[in-house]
């Protein structure tokens, strides 16, 4: 399960680390890279549910493998574009195929874990995605640097391909989720007034409890040269630090969540995101690199809460759905806010962006109290 979250996190940051050669190369304002991050994210973002809802009535594994099959392919056709409109086109068919990771992986890990660990264990399971977000900032840097950009989509999509093989041929479908829930069943619960209630705060809740993170992530590298005059391998280093602070941030808060609760610690981590966030457009170049670690420690955190969150308010027969809608708001959040922060940098600056995010990632907390748990 972590190879496959982390491979799902190592596809997505290609294109963000990358994103100051694409600048240069094709002349394209930041509004534009703004779009073409979201040419994967919007797709990403809103297949999340169909996946979701189709892994609650066929099984999980064989839609996982599919998934990664078609997120990879999409990566290699990335790496083969030739313009931006190319580019944008792969990287949509790579955002359909990587919306199928998270409302499969989170549920079965809520299946198999103890509930007194269960934080803990989704902190865990968040620590994949932080070493995949790790290693491609790093890898892909050097291989632009060195190479040529398009080999860094070419590399990473044919890992992604063995491990999908792997999986197909290594891993049993687990014996609890053989016999998915009927079509019928999955539609009255859904229809449910409780349920539906419930999925709307998780949908609300989702688009802005690490909105500034989506906001910044994409944007960092492209940021950090343009400001402060940094060079690609140096902004990737940063970019890097920034997600591999998850593997220690995740667990952490997740077993501090089984110990405090859910609620309590969300309204901790959403605080100090913000915070962090606003800081970060004021620091220094030595400053940064403490502020940049400290936000990957509380985004992933809250990343990880956040799934531990949903999967205990969640019906089991519709948790993949309700997974599904966590993920389709966290994601959905990117592809508007993108290229709004383009549009900001081209025409005001990236630190009016990331100040203005700042507080809109403090609206989670009032959304929390309307939720209760089953």
């Amino acid at each position: 399960m972590s190879s496959s979250h982390g491979m799902n996190h190592l596809l997505q940051l290609i294109l963000p680390t990358i994103l100051p050669s694409l600048i240069s190369e094709y002349q394209i304002s930041y509004y534009t890279a703004g779009l073409l991050v979201a040419s994967f994210i919007l797709p990403y973002s809103l297949a999340q549910i169909p996946f979701g809802y189709l892994s609650d009535r066929k099984g999980r594994k064989n839609i996982m493998v599919a998934g990664l099959v078609i997120y990879s392919a999409g990566t290699l056709l990335c790496g083969l574009s030739q313009n931006v409109l190319q580019l944008g086109v792969a990287q949509f068919i790579s955002g359909v195929g990587g919306a199928s990771y998270h409302p499969i992986g989170i549920p079965l890990i809520f299946l198999v874990v103890e509930r007194r660990k269960l934080g803990e264990s989704m902190g865990f399971h968040q620590t994949g995605g932080a070493i995949g977000s790790f290693v491609a900032p790093v890898v892909s840097a050097y291989v632009a640097v060195t190479f040529n950009w398009r080999y860094s989509f070419i590399l990473f999509s044919l890992i992604g391909l063995l491990i999908a093989l792997l999986i197909c041929l290594g891993v049993e479908e687990p014996k609890t989720e053989r016999k998915g829930s009927s079509g019928a069943e999955l539609k009255r619960t859904l229809l449910n007034r409780k349920v539906l209630r419930l999925m709307i705060i998780i949908f609300c809740f989702g688009l802005v409890q690490v909105v500034a993170f989506r906001g910044l992530n994409p944007f960092l590298t492209t940021y950090l040269m343009k400001k402060y005059g940094l060079e690609l391998g140096y902004g990737a280093q940063l970019l890097s630090l920034l997600q591999i602070m998850g593997i220690f941030g995740s667990p952490v808060f997740g077993r501090l969540s089984d110990l405090t609760g859910r609620r309590v610690m969300l309204v901790l981590l959403l605080l100090g995101q913000g915070l962090l966030t606003y800081l970060i457009t004021f620091a220094s170049s030595s400053l940064l690199i403490i502020l940049l670690g400290a936000m990957g420690l509380v985004v992933f955190g809250c990343l990880a809460v956040t799934d531990t969150w949903v999967t205990e308010i969640s019906d089991r027969s519709v948790m993949g759905t309700l997974v599904g809608v966590a993920m389709t708001a966290s994601f959905l959040s990117g592809a508007i806010v993108n290229p709004v922060v383009g549009y900001l940098a081209d025409n005001l600056s990236f630190d009016f962006a990331f100040q203005l995010l700042s507080m809109i990632n403090l609206l989670g907390i009032p959304i929390l109290r309307f939720a209760e748990y089953k």
